[in-house]
């Protein structure tokens, strides 16, 4: 499975418990047709997505529900079939006071 993107979920605190069950729910309800996985790193999580579009609409969707800042970011990976492959990267940095905002469906 080849990821296109990497969508990193950032806090300078730990990240609550309600953040990080918004952040899989809203995944798979708006990565549905892609493929994605999920990686817990120190402070946040980190989502490999195959998909660009499903990762830019899912990160506008947390961003909606627990605010913070948002940055992207491409590196290039390589030429395949004449075409340059590149991986997005969105970092969504989360405020400093968690909010209680959930989203569930």
């Amino acid at each position: 499975m080849g990821h296109d993107a990497i969508l990193q979920v950032r806090a300078d605190r730990e990240i609550t418990g309600d953040e990080a069950s918004s952040v899989m729910n809203i995944i798979e309800k708006y990565c549905g047709g892609a493929d994605y996985e999920f990686l817990d790193v120190k402070r946040g999580i980190d989502v490999y997505i195959s998909n660009v579009s499903s990762a830019r609409h899912a990160a506008a969707r947390i961003m909606k529900v627990l605010w913070g800042s948002r940055k992207e970011s491409s590196k290039y990976l390589r030429v395949e079939w004449g075409r340059v492959l590149y991986q997005l990267m969105v970092q969504l940095k989360l405020p400093q006071e968690a909010s209680g905002a959930r989203y569930e469906f």
